[in-house]
């Protein structure tokens, strides 16, 4: 079925920075992001001509934003990412009623070179990707009558003419910093206006430095574009009102306006006492022009606004080196961040934007640097209206010397500076991060600014960071502790360098370490907490006497050109090469110094938080006894600390202040569970707990599980599949095994299926399956809950079954967000389920519903298609998609169970009983018939198929792997012959350790 848009039909708000009323004659304003049909190529055909007028390619249907680069930077692989060329292509349909009216389509971002196509007239071009561009179509649209829109998005590898570069392809290896998308990879709109119009950002207002708490002046200039042949005289209204819709003030002008563009400039009369922006008080007023001709409307758009005035210390008056806003000092507490996740980067929906931001200040961050290059336009619209203080950044430390290189840089730039100056947040321009940009060039570039902008210089600072001249500022990054450098002489660096544009450290999710910081210690999550605290610290200390910091980074972000490929502990999450300095992973979990931001900038008066470090600790401690170094990020006054559900008491702790922590030392721990709770003004305001490995279980651990059971099976249904996905077999509190999840393999079978099966030589379940120990409100049984699949519109499982009808139970439960208290999730995680490609859930959000950890099941009806069940996510707005446990039934009782499949290891014999197992994890026996359990293992060992042999001296055997596998075989430490068998295996030396402290060596081989 073809895809029609009728433009009379649909209409919606749309923001150009500016607004406009909805279902206006004079201007409408329909998205076209839905069905696209798209198709990728290495390069561009021979004849472009004829691809435009009839190609029979090989195309996919896809909604935009689209980005074809998916998953191909997370491979390992140093330059990995995807370059060619993609074109899209959509059917639309015009009604007769809009002829009359010009028609414009306008993209919010086409990497990199874009050309358009209606009905086979090239309509226009544009190069750069991340600034926005519109297309006048009017001439080339047939009225009544289906148009063919055709977009080529041309991403080639070595770009040497615009400053957004493939980290990959950069003259330094991986100094772009960065990923960049091929695609359309932001929304599209159908614009329809009259011939003379407000010009897109054709809008500007600002406040003249005469701006106080008792009066503000405001400028305005206004882009007129005509494109009709004869002069017209019109009358441009600005007119100012305040968020509840009263009109303030208002200025007129008449005009006469040719054919093309003109700029009419206006002085709205004096505003007395304004409300001021700021970000406690993010006050946005709005500003509407309406274009008038013979007193008949014919153009009108909305502009938010906030007033507001600021000054940096760099060339003040004065020894206080503070940041003021509106007279009042504010200590920058910021983070950077990319618009990247695994599977998802750059193409971002709002609502994956609208998370973002809400991660940001809920870790009490007041300030936002883009990195490196400008970010989707929803991003200003929620920092404006959050109040979050924004440092726009245009490019990062790319620089050719030739002609084409230096015009596409400018006019990218004046693009840039047209598309952001209306924002109250934006503090900072950012030229260049670490630039390699000559001065004379850059002060050519901080002039365009200057003429642009014109509170540019005299508050907006014009910067580089880390490197570079010819701007207002070159703003330092300091790394101290991380490369190099004393953290602890921190305070007197930033004394001296007034702002730090980026502090941070390496970590690895799941890695742990005990102790206080080491600078020389191995890049573990404690390490990383601590030293972002120090630096806290250290900055809170001289507060008074300086602007402030920008923690890097907020989200781990894609790093082509580079080797980097620690972000997880296990080789499973080993991703890359991805800058693993995040406070949160690339696929979305929070690690332990995002809550420590948390302690520290949060109000605990609105939200109370308390978090034990660590809920990816489980296997901290091997016996009972005395233990230090407990430690607890909390914003309350005190924290009192349990060895088990509200007894045992290990003492209560006053708050020790900004940049400290709760910690405790030298206490006897009995029991296998931490838990606090958080108090302010004596009262009980918040709790977390933590569940241990290898300790007694508390006498009141129970007490933190309902009596609710959400798994049970539906009476009269014949079960035929129960699967735990991401997780081994699993017998339920009612005696029902849940089958080990299974790659799919073969046609006939059934299984799961991931981003990885498009490429060659990667784990089944790489970077798509995460455990937790956090117990699972709502179930007996927990550990259903706590391992999990996670994954974009490439996560799939495929069940084979008769034809007909069946019941399919699918199970969740959030396993990140919430964690700690005070915290409101809505919208972090939003996503579709399909079944057969008929979507059953729309737009879940499991927090939403149930609250962190908290098992719920949904039930649908689907019918099977060509014998299967595909169940899939073809739509995720924020995070990622995440499911427990699939369960399926049919009335038809005469249909048979599905047997477990260990489809890798097969053929086994052995003269002493086995087990085989899937999905190995610590706190798994050692042996079938021993209580003993692994406590550690070696990184690429977790998710793995094993033998498991019952405790007898002597086992021999065979067994034959169907895939190719790597086979390690642990040996008692102890033993220090070879064994003859073992001759041509790899000895490595990482260990193996059970409860029993004892450890094994283990060897491998292809």
């Amino acid at each position: 079925m073809k895809e029609l848009i009728y433009i009379f039909l649909v209409i919606t708000t749309f923001s150009w920075s500016q607004n406009l009323e909805k279902a206006a004659s004079f201007r409408k304003e329909i998205l076209l992001n839905e069905g696209w049909k798209t198709t990728m190529m290495e390069s561009s055909p021979k004849s472009k001509l004829d691809f435009v007028n009839q190609s029979d390619a090989d195309w996919k249907m896809v909604n935009v934003p689209h980005n074809w680069d998916q998953y191909y930077g997370f491979r390992q692989i140093k330059h990995g990412n995807l370059h060619g060329t993609a074109w899209y292509s959509k059917k639309l349909k015009i009604g007769k009623q809009e002829s009359g009216k010009r028609l414009f389509l306008f993209f919010e971002g086409v990497s990199s070179y874009a050309t358009v196509w209606v009905n086979g007239i090239e309509v226009g071009q544009h190069k750069g990707g991340r600034t926005t561009f519109t297309i006048d179509i009017t001439d080339a649209v047939k009225y009544k009558s289906e148009n063919q829109i055709l977009v080529k998005a041309e991403h080639p590898a070595f770009i040497a003419d615009l400053p957004w570069v493939c980290g990959g392809c950069s003259g330094e290896w991986g100094f772009s910093e960065g990923s960049q998308p091929l695609g359309i990879f932001r929304p599209v709109t159908l614009v329809e206006t009259n011939d003379v119009r407000v010009a897109p950002f054709g809008v500007h207002i600002w406040n003249d430095k005469s701006v106080s708490k008792e009066q503000a002046i405001l400028h305005t200039t206004t882009e007129i574009q005509n494109f009709s042949s004869s002069d017209r005289k019109i009358i441009v209204l600005n007119t100012f009102f305040d968020k509840n819709g009263k009109e303030v003030v208002s200025v007129k002008k008449e005009v006469v306006v040719s054919k093309g563009n003109k700029e009419i400039k206006q002085t709205l009369p004096e505003i007395k006492n304004p409300n001021l922006w700021s970000p406690e008080s993010p006050y946005l007023y709005t500003l509407v022009t309406t274009i008038l001709e013979k007193n008949k409307v014919i153009d009108k758009i909305s502009t938010t606004y906030g007033i507001r005035w600021f000054s940096w210390p760099i060339d003040r008056v004065g020894e206080d080196n503070r940041f003021f806003l509106n007279d009042q000092a504010v200590f920058i507490n910021g983070t950077c961040e990319y618009e990247h996740q695994l599977g998802n980067s750059h193409s971002f929906s709002d609502t994956q934007i609208k998370a973002r931001i809400e991660q940001i200040k809920a870790a009490g961050f007041n300030s936002f640097r883009e990195a490196h290059q400008p970010h989707n336009l929803k991003y200003q619209q929620l920092l404006d209206e959050s109040g979050i203080l924004f440092w726009s950044q245009f490019s990062a430390h790319i620089w050719y010397d030739t002609p084409e290189f230096k015009e596409n840089f400018k006019t990218l730039l004046r693009e840039w500076i047209k598309e952001r100056r209306n924002n109250p947040s934006v503090v900072l321009w950012g030229l260049q991060n670490e630039s390699t940009i000559p001065k004379e060039f850059a002060e050519e570039c901080t002039a365009i600014i200057r003429e642009m902008d014109p509170s540019a210089s005299s508050q907006r600072k014009v910067t580089t960071c880390n490197g570079g001249e010819g701007t207002d500022w070159n703003v330092v990054q300091n790394w101290s502790g991380t490369y190099g450098g004393n953290p602890l002489n921190y305070h007197v660096e930033l004394s001296e360098q007034l702002l730090n544009g980026e502090y941070g450290a390496w970590r690895s999710i799941d890695l742990h370490t005990e102790g206080e910081f080491d600078q020389k210690g191995i890049l573990s999550e404690n390490r990383f907490s601590q030293l972002m605290e120090i630096k806290v610290r250290e900055a809170e200390a001289v507060k008074d006497k300086v602007a402030g910091q920008f923690n890097w980074l907020f989200a781990s972000h894609e790093n082509p050109g580079r080797e980097q490929n620690g972000e997880g502990f296990r080789t499973i999450d080993q991703v890359g090469p991805v800058n693993y300095k995040g406070l949160f992973t690339i696929w979305g979990e929070p690690l332990d110094a995002y809550y420590m931001y948390r302690a520290n900038y949060v109000s605990n008066k609105t939200n109370p938080m308390v978090y034990i470090v660590s809920h990816t600790w489980p296997n901290r401690w091997g016996t009972t006894g005395i233990k230090n170094g407990i430690d607890i990020y909390s914003n309350c006054d005190e924290v009192e600390l349990f060895n088990d559900v509200n007894q045992q008491s290990l003492g209560k702790l006053k708050n020790p202040g900004r940049g400290q922590h709760f910690q405790w030392n030298n206490v006897n721990i009995d029991y296998n569970i931490l838990y606090a709770v958080g108090y302010v003004n004596g009262k009980k305001v918040a709790q977390d707990y933590v569940v241990l490995n290898n300790l007694p279980e508390a006498p009141h651990l129970k007490n933190l599980s309902s009596n609710e059971e959400v798994i049970a099976s539906k009476s009269n249904y014949n079960y035929l599949y129960r699967v735990n996905c991401g997780g081994p077999d699993f017998k339920d509190s009612f005696g029902n095994l849940w089958l080990a999840d299974t790659h799919k393999t073969e046609e006939n079978s059934w299984g799961s299926l991931s981003w990885t099966d498009n490429f060659k030589n990667l784990p089944a379940y790489f970077a798509s399956q995460r455990t937790t120990s956090d117990l699972v409100d709502g179930t007996q049984n927990d550990a259903l809950f706590q391992n999990f699949r996670y994954g974009m519109d490439q996560l799939k499982y495929e069940f084979s079954v008769p034809e007909g009808e069946y019941l399919v139970d699918l199970y969740f439960s959030e396993p990140w967000y919430g964690t700690g208290g005070g915290l409101n999730c809505k919208d972090w995680r939003v996503f579709d389920m399909a079944i057969n490609e008929e979507v059953v859930l729309k737009d879940f959000d499991i927090w939403s519903e149930v609250g962190f950890s908290k098992a719920i099941k949904k039930t649908v009806t689907a019918k099977s298609k060509n014998g299967q069940l595909v169940i899939s996510f073809p739509n995720i707005k924020s995070g990622t998609a995440i499911v427990s446990a699939i369960a399926i039934a049919s009335k038809d009782k005469s249909l048979k169970e599905v047997a477990s499949l260990y489809k890798n290891i097969i053929n086994t014999s052995s003269k002493t009983s086995f087990e085989i197992g899937s999905w190995m994890n610590i706190n798994q026996k050692q042996y079938r018939d021993s209580e003993a359990v692994f406590t550690y293992l070696p990184p690429h060992l977790y998710t793995a198929d094993y033998i498991c042999f019952s405790n007898e001296n002597a086992t021999s055997g065979s067994f034959v792997s169907k895939e190719n596998a790597m086979v390690s075989v642990l040996v008692d430490s102890k033993i220090k012959t070879i064994l003859p068998w073992l001759s041509d295996f790899k000895k490595k030396r990482k260990q193996l350790k059970i409860a029993t402290e004892l450890s094994f060596q283990f060897s491998k081989k292809k």
